[in-house]
């Protein structure tokens, strides 16, 4: 069975960056890519709290939202 991505692609895209911003926040985690440069550390902590974020926001929504015309 093939899973529809496109039904809430800009709605995980808003929560994986709000959910994030909230946790760099958190945690006191500050990058800004054009004063500090692109090849940091920062840059794959940065990376890596986004990948993490999206694989799990991810898993819920496929999860918790019931796919449309599963039984057609």
């Amino acid at each position: 069975m093939k899973f529809n991505y496109s039904r809430f692609g800009f709605t995980h895209l808003v929560v994986t960056y709000i959910i994030v911003k909230v946790v760099h926040y958190l945690v006191g985690f500050h990058y800004n890519p054009f004063q500090e440069g692109l090849l940091t550390y920062k840059l794959l902590i940065d990376i890596s709290s986004w990948g993490m974020v999206a694989a799990l926001t991810y898993f819920l929504f496929k999860q918790l939202l019931p796919e449309k015309n599963k039984f057609i």
